[in-house]
């Protein structure tokens, strides 16, 4: 065993007993050993007052630090919740269908209706009662400029004068606004107004004139703001969090389990409009450390808190140890020299075996919980030197590696996992060295069980000079979450592809379109050398770009002459249908915006939104361009069907409308030997 690897091994103990000690004592007069004495008590005497006092100093600085990040970090949870809610709800306020229903009602007024807009609360109010219950939301109110609630959830409770006027306020503002939280029936609620804008206005803009409506949402609290304050199982330090409401710059405690959840009194122990770090009085006269942290936009102040007597507690022990250890100092001082007066040996021997026992044993304890908890995780550990030969690895690593542990050192990543993982993991090591950074990364390795994936994180070691001595590697198996993952691809992508069948089915000039379109769109991407995701994202959008049309009307669909421009309008809504259709199945926005944009052209003279140039994705370009090629290719009763190299020229023609570098890949494509074959079987297809 190598003196490096042996300072890694925690099951080792340091022996009990002390080392020899030979020195030799001289006389001293009683007088000078008197003075002595004196001199260290004073000493000492100082010397143990500004250490416990710079201990106290860095325990309150450190408990600061700590409630501080703790306060803060619990305040961020608050804030992302509610920015989570805010999100949801801006799923409908961003709904061109409820912003054009606002508008329509602010231009009436006086709570009359036309009969269009009467026509249209039935299927509203369906779809924001719906919206509420997905939402899990108490009530949800469109509130229009005079107060009046236009639409209501279902089972919604009535209005109070302060929602109705803070609704009323929100029109003069574009940014969320907030309420107090307040006790229920159901526990603590939460109200929050949100603006809704006009259609096609900026959603950045701060303009109070683009508000056409306002949401006001009411959600329940009780069981968000429990978790919050709930303590978790691993975290085994004795602060506590504490939630307040402020109004008027005090702070009034809330009980979210507990009625009647919003204490009637303030807390008298917070000083008004001040959360932060403090030491203030408990109940009954204790002192007590608190640090509080606002959460933005709201009156919620969360603080944690944590008793004097508890935070404290280290330095009792340490002022003990140091009163001891100075004691102890003075009777070996005084024990010198009496020994030097007595001419005796052997007695700071003594004093040293004593130090020398207590420090091996606290050093042997913390071994045995380090040597414990290295034993039992199932994170791979190991320390390779600069040469990548192992000098320490802990049972993990021994057991993926199926290697006695006493054995692995001296081995490398070659002898433990094979050529390939040795390769990457060289790479990873020569990474580390150079950026002097962490490096993280995925690598596969080869074990008797089969294949493994492992997420590796890999540092510099260095010793306290700062030199270094080899690399520390930290693993976690994930094989068995990578697996899972590609599981629940596969399946999507089936599903999407059943899906895509199901709706073409309905149509006999949509037979196989979804695919030879992806087929297309994929060719086409990988001669633009597009990245694995965004073709993966092009795949995904071609199955689903037809699924609008499952509620276009069949005669419209299947009509065997030209569309009116009536009836091209209504086809063209399927756009919007599909959008709200996938919006609704919480469907990744870049598929989202592949399938919405295909039919938008680079002048703008696409639909549904006229978007030019850069506005349109490169997804959407692509699968756009496939749609136009396979549709135009297969006959229709109103036209003939055109060859693809005719479909091709109409594209290389209007370069204003169709993207030059997707045409030029097309052509690429269809330039080889798998393109030609492609436009041979379609071609041939769409005849038969």
């Amino acid at each position: 065993m190598t003196d490096a690897t042996a300072k890694l091994e925690l099951n080792s103990f340091l022996s009990s007993n002390a080392p020899n000690d030979s020195g030799f004592l001289r006389k001293a007069p009683w007088k000078i050993a008197a003075l002595f004495l004196a001199v260290f008590a004073i000493l000492g005497y100082f010397l143990c007052d500004y250490a416990i006092q710079s201990r106290k100093q860095e325990l309150v600085g450190d408990l600061q630090k700590r409630l501080d990040v703790s306060a803060s970090g619990k305040a961020q949870v608050l804030e992302t919740w509610l920015a989570g809610e805010v999100e949801d709800a801006n799923r409908i306020a961003d709904n061109e269908l409820f912003q054009l229903f606002a508008t329509e009602i602010n231009f009436v007024g006086e709570g009359k209706l036309p009969k269009s807009l009467s026509d249209q609360l039935p299927y509203m109010q369906n779809a924001f009662s719906n919206f509420a219950n997905q939402a899990g939301l108490i009530g949800a109110y469109l509130i229009g400029k005079d107060g009046r609630a236009y639409l209501a959830s279902g089972n919604a409770p009535p209005l109070s004068d302060d929602q109705r006027s803070t609704a009323q306020a929100q029109y003069e503002k574009t940014k969320t606004t907030f309420l107090p939280l307040r006790a229920s029936d159901v526990g603590l609620v939460f109200d929050f107004t949100l603006p809704i804008r006009a259609a096609q206005s900026d959603p950045n803009s701060s303009n109070a004139d683009t508000v056409v409506g306002v949401l006001l949402l009411t959600l329940p609290a009780s069981n968000p703001l429990a978790e919050l304050l709930k303590t978790p199982l691993y975290n085994n330090q004795p602060d506590v969090t504490r939630l307040y409401q402020e109004a008027d710059g005090k702070y009034y405690e809330l009980f979210p389990l507990k009625p009647p959840y919003i204490s009637a009194k303030e807390d008298p122990q917070l000083a008004p409009g001040s959360i932060g770090f403090q030491e203030i009085a408990e109940e009954n006269g204790d002192p007590l450390f608190s640090s509080g942290a606002l959460v933005q936009n709201t009156s919620f102040v969360v603080f944690q808190q944590l008793s004097s007597s508890d935070a404290l507690a280290p330095l009792r022990t340490y002022a003990m140890f140091v009163i001891g250890l100075a004691i102890s100092f003075l009777i070996i001082v005084f024990t010198i020299l009496i020994v030097i007066w007595l001419t005796l040996k052997g007695q700071n021997a003594r004093a040293l075996a004593h130090q020398y026992k207590e420090f091996a044993a606290q050093i042997n304890t913390q071994r045995r919980l380090l040597g414990s908890i290295n034993n039992t995780i199932d994170e791979l550990i190991g320390l390779t030197d600069p040469e990548g030969r192992y000098i320490y690895a802990n049972p993990s690593l021994a057991r993926i590696a199926d290697y006695p542990l006493r054995s692995i050192p001296g081995k490398t990543d070659r002898d433990l996992f094979g050529e390939k993982a040795a390769r990457d993991l060289a790479e990873h090591d020569r990474k580390a060295i150079a950026t002097e950074q962490t490096v993280n990364a995925f690598v596969e390795i080869d074990t008797r069980e089969g294949g493994r994936i492992l997420r590796i994180a890999k540092s510099r070691f260095l010793n306290e000079d700062g030199a270094f001595l080899g690399i520390v590697t930290v693993s976690s198996d994930i094989t068995d979450y990578v697996n899972f993952q590609r599981r629940k691809e596969e399946m999507d992508r089936k599903a999407i592809t059943v899906l895509s069948q199901m709706l073409e089915a309905n149509d006999s000039y949509l037979s196989d379109h979804s695919i030879r379109m992806a087929q297309l769109a994929n060719h086409i991407s990988v001669e633009l050398g597009l990245s694995p995701e965004v073709i993966k994202i092009i795949n995904t959008g071609a199955h689903l770009s037809q699924i609008g049309k499952v509620s276009i009307p069949r005669e419209i669909r299947e009509k065997d002459v030209r569309l009116t421009e009536k009836e091209q309008k209504v086809m063209q809504k399927h756009v919007l249908i599909a959008e709200k259709i996938l919006a609704n199945a919480d469907v990744e926005k870049e598929v989202l915006d592949a399938v919405t944009q295909i039919n938008e052209h680079l002048d703008g003279s696409g639909y549904p939104k006229g978007l030019t140039k850069d506005e349109i994705d490169m997804p959407a370009r692509i699968l756009g361009m496939a749609d136009i090629l396979i549709a135009r290719i297969s006959p229709r009763s109103y036209r003939e069907a055109i060859s693809v190299d005719e479909a091709l020229r109409v594209f290389k023609s209007n370069p204003e409308k169709y993207d030059s570098d997707v045409v030029d890949a097309m052509l690429r494509f269809f330039e080889t030997e798998i393109g030609a074959d492609f436009k041979a079987n379609i071609e041939k297809s769409k005849k038969n």
